[in-house]
């Protein structure tokens, strides 16, 4: 069974990904990601203050 979900759902759950753009703080400043070294399936989703890795 597979579920998939739009870009901006993805995004406001897990962060962003390839080819997402983002807005620097209050400039005009804007990056692209280019890798994510993510596999999909184990993303973490909880705030737990430390790198994970």
């Amino acid at each position: 069974m597979s579920l998939k979900i739009d870009r901006q759902a993805y995004a406001e759950m897990f962060g962003p990904t390839v080819g997402d753009k983002i807005r620097l703080a209050d400039t005009e400043l804007w990056i692209e990601v280019e890798q994510d070294l993510t596999t999909y399936g184990e993303e973490v989703k909880f705030g737990g203050g430390k790198v994970i890795r």
